[in-house]
């Protein structure tokens, strides 16, 4: 039924079945906050951009599906009303957006984006974007909202397909807390974090320069390209050994950095011997890309060339790269809360906030969490 407030605001959610239904109601949401939008939009392009031109699924999401709503004397919808707009058949691949109007005659305003999409090895988590800054999504702001969006979920996906949530830490939270009960506790949550990090950018007035001076003799930096395949799958599937629960075996490493080289996303730091033999020692991939920016998303040095500047020097080239020869105004990247090593390095790139630094606006915690009795997917 549908839950009454003791505001103005009613809560409603739009079924996304395709990414241009997505688009056509979110796009101008993303792009006015696509650091922060970063973790939904770029893959929503992509996927966008290859759904037929005229695809046989709606392209219009319903406007008013399950209402939260605290208006007396408006008309709730019936039951029927309420799930008019999901399929008999949900899609493997879906997205829900929670708004919000405050009387009958104010535009609808952008919350919540939740994502439950599939990456080329495995599901992804569900995804969670925020439309408002942190400090707007306080418990009285989180509540009513969250319980619309996880009965919303919990009518589309079997309770097993979510095995963890990404997203800004108070929402994600609250997410967890809200489907932990939605669920009858069938899928408690993991009690350590798979991940606890902070999200932060680097632009082209932040980027420092290279103090390092040339590159030593056999040294480069440059995009991968096949002959960096075998090498460039040894370091994905290094990086993945650390990132427990999502492992990859050899074979699905070697899968990885084959999509990350078809397309353009991976870069390298190669040393050549004299005698031609060539080592990677270090790796920066590239998988999330809208108009005005770009997630560094994987770095990953050989434990053998550790300790030489290596991985800052690549992450600086490609930042470099993305900003001034990309024209993007903005490079992003999670951090852990636990690499102190690597915010040290990002921090002297020219990432904001870190290393006890004040936070500009854009620089937040991220965290996801997982749950147990869950069919695990990859990201």
């Amino acid at each position: 039924m549908p839950i009454r407030r003791t505001s103005l605001d009613t809560s409603f959610i739009r079924f996304h079945d395709s990414a241009s239904s997505l688009l056509s109601s979110c796009q101008a949401h993303f792009k006015a906050r696509e650091r922060d939008s970063n973790i939904i939009y770029p893959f929503a392009l992509k996927t966008k951009s290859q759904e037929p031109s005229s695809p046989t699924s709606r392209s219009n999401a319903q406007l008013r599906t399950y209402i939260t709503s605290s208006s007396s004397s408006g008309t709730d919808s019936d039951s029927e009303d309420e799930y008019r707009d999901i399929p008999a058949k949900i899609p493997e691949q879906f997205w829900l957006s929670l708004w919000t109007t405050r009387g009958r005659t104010s535009s609808a305003k952008l919350d919540i984006v939740l994502s439950c999409t599939k990456g080329p090895i495995g599901d992804y988590p569900v995804f969670l974007y925020s439309n408002v800054p942190d400090e707007c999504l306080t418990q009285d702001f989180l509540e009513s909202r969250i319980e619309l969006l996880v009965t919303r979920l919990k009518s589309c996906v079997s309770s097993r397909r979510v095995f963890s949530v990404f997203g800004p830490a108070p929402l994600t939270r609250a997410f967890v807390m809200a489907w932990t009960t939605a669920t009858n506790m069938r899928h408690m949550p993991i009690a350590d974090p798979y991940y606890a990090a902070k999200h932060t950018f680097c632009t082209r007035e932040t980027l420092s320069s290279d103090s390092y001076g040339p590159l030593p003799a056999g040294h480069s930096m440059r995009l991968a390209d096949w002959s960096d395949l075998k090498r460039g799958a040894e370091l994905c599937f290094g990086f993945a050994v650390g990132s427990e629960p999502f492992v990859l075996s050899e074979d699905g490493a070697v899968l990885e950095a084959t999509g990350m080289i078809k397309n353009g996303q991976m870069f390298v730091y190669n040393i050549a011997s004299e005698d031609g033999h060539i080592e990677t020692a270090s790796i920066v991939c590239v998988t999330r890309t809208s108009g005005s920016v770009s997630a560094i998303t994987k770095v990953y040095t050989n434990p053998d060339h550790r300790g030489r500047k290596y991985a800052e020097r690549l992450v600086r080239h490609v930042s470099h790269h993305l900003l001034f020869e990309a024209k993007k105004s903005a490079v992003v990247l999670f951090v852990a809360h636990d690499n102190k090593a690597a915010e040290k390095v990002y921090d002297r790139v020219g990432f904001a906030g870190l290393c006890g630094k004040p936070r500009p606006e854009g620089v937040s915690d991220w965290i996801e969490i997982g749950f147990e009795d869950t069919d695990l997917g990859h990201w």
